[in-house]
């Protein structure tokens, strides 16, 4: 068990090559490396200049300078290692993703740390993911922001289950009643974590837009921690703004440079005025859709790509996806919604409450990324699951605790094995689709 979680991220990394190699470079239009050009575009010309692009829209450098700038320097120091050879600095992506499988191990294994087989099997589920692969070996700005999304729940979660180790599942839930009536685990100590998990939420911010959403989160979560040790509001409102304050010092520059070049910080009414001729919600509901209809559209195509979709020479101009037999991705609804129940299952059980809060903190951030998402596709149709991964350790994380808990402790080990096995298969069955 020692080298399995080594096996597992050497496998995705493995993965994430092959995917690279498979796939040909800068195709705007393949749903698996969406605009990497306008990406890579982004990244010559920081490699050339290395100062910040102006946007212009589809001119000058680019539809995607509008993006935050930390992943394009990044990636042009990568770019100069390759010698300018795209599939280069998409090892850049293929870094961060594996990053992001890490995390999922560690936070499970603080969760649970006497299941290493439960954290082997969340790690396997976001290793073996094949959109996620796909991510990983493409260039773009997404695998930073997963990895720096998942790094901030890590240590948001470390703040809440500090001293000794919080299990979830001790037998018969002794430990966790236990917990609640004991002298506490948290105990006085500086502020080390959360100058930590400020500086991770600012780099996150100059890493996409899409970050702010960390901002009431890492809030939520120092105010909760703050109360677990038993400190007053003004301490962890204190400790809080700290937080923040680190937060915006690293990254808050970004924000009040949109003002002044584009009085638009967060640079959405000038996204809304530039994409205005891509596809619009608008568009289907003027050819006869309902809402329903739309909506139903968008649901069934995010599902599909959220497992996988892919692009081919024949639809790269259109930008269309590319799905896999209708049958896998029943099987893979079908199976989502019975571990979903699992899931409110194991919820019921007595959790330690340190974990309880971080759980739902994870809840609360799904639920911020879902709603950032309907009020995108409110305007532009974009039905890519990839939207959803800054939320891929948590729903690694719920998934891994619903499929346990469908099984009777002796069944267990070989029930997340499996489960493991057949994503494993499922990655490698979609490389075959590349090229």
């Amino acid at each position: 068990m020692r080298y399995a979680p080594w096996a597992v991220l050497a496998a995705h990394i493995l993965l994430a090559i092959a995917y690279n190699l498979a796939t040909p470079f800068g195709n705007n239009g393949y749903a698996n490396t969406p605009d990497e050009s306008a990406h890579f575009q982004y990244v010559e010309f920081v490699a050339r200049e290395w100062r910040l692009p102006i946007f212009e829209g589809y001119e000058g450098v680019g539809y995607e300078a509008h993006q935050p700038p930390l992943y394009y320097f990044l990636a042009a120091v990568f770019y100069h290692l390759f010698g300018g050879m795209g599939k280069g600095v998409r090892l850049l992506s293929t870094l961060c993703s594996a990053g992001v499988v890490w995390l999922v191990w560690l936070s499970l294994r603080r969760i649970a740390p006497e299941r290493p087989l439960l954290a082997l099997s969340g790690m396997g589920f976001a290793a073996f993911l094949p959109m996620h692969i796909a991510i990983g070996s493409a260039v773009g700005n997404d695998a930073l922001t997963n990895l720096l999304f998942a790094a901030v729940l890590y240590g948001v979660l470390t703040n809440l289950t500090p001293g000794s180790p919080l299990s979830v599942y001790a037998e018969g839930g002794a430990a966790a009643a236990s917990y609640g009536n004991s002298p506490s685990p948290f105990t006085q100590r500086g502020l080390g974590g959360e100058i930590l998990t400020g500086l991770l939420t600012g780099l996150a911010l100059i890493t996409k837009a899409t970050a702010v959403l960390l901002i009431p989160i890492v809030a939520l979560g120092v105010l909760w921690s703050a109360r677990l040790h038993g400190q007053g509001g003004v301490q962890g409102a204190l400790k809080a703004g700290i937080t923040l304050g680190v937060a915006l010092i690293i990254g808050g520059w970004w924000f009040i440079r949109n003002a002044i070049l584009y009085d638009d910080p967060l640079l959405q009414k000038t996204f809304v005025d530039v994409f205005a001729g891509t596809a619009r919600a608008q568009d289907f509901l003027e050819r006869g859709f309902t809402w329903g209809e739309y909506l139903q559209l968008v649901g069934d195509w995010t599902f599909r790509s959220f497992w996988f979709a892919y692009g081919i020479p024949a639809t790269a101009r259109t930008g269309l996806p590319n799905f896999l037999p209708d049958s896998v991705y029943w099987g893979l609804a079908a199976w989502t919604l019975i571990v979903l129940v699992g899931f409110l299952l194991r919820l019921r059980e007595p959790i330690p409450v340190g974990v309880r809060v971080w759980l739902i903190l994870s809840t609360i951030t799904f639920a911020l990324v879902l709603a950032s998402f309907l009020m995108f596709i409110r305007i532009f149709f974009q039905a890519q699951g990839r939207y959803f991964y800054p939320a891929l350790v948590p729903i690694s994380i719920f998934l891994a605790l619903g499929w346990e808990r469908l099984f009777p402790e002796p069944r267990r080990p070989a029930a997340q094995v499996g489960w493991i096995l057949v994503m494993a298969l499922l990655a490698v069955g979609c490389w075959r689709y590349l090229g």
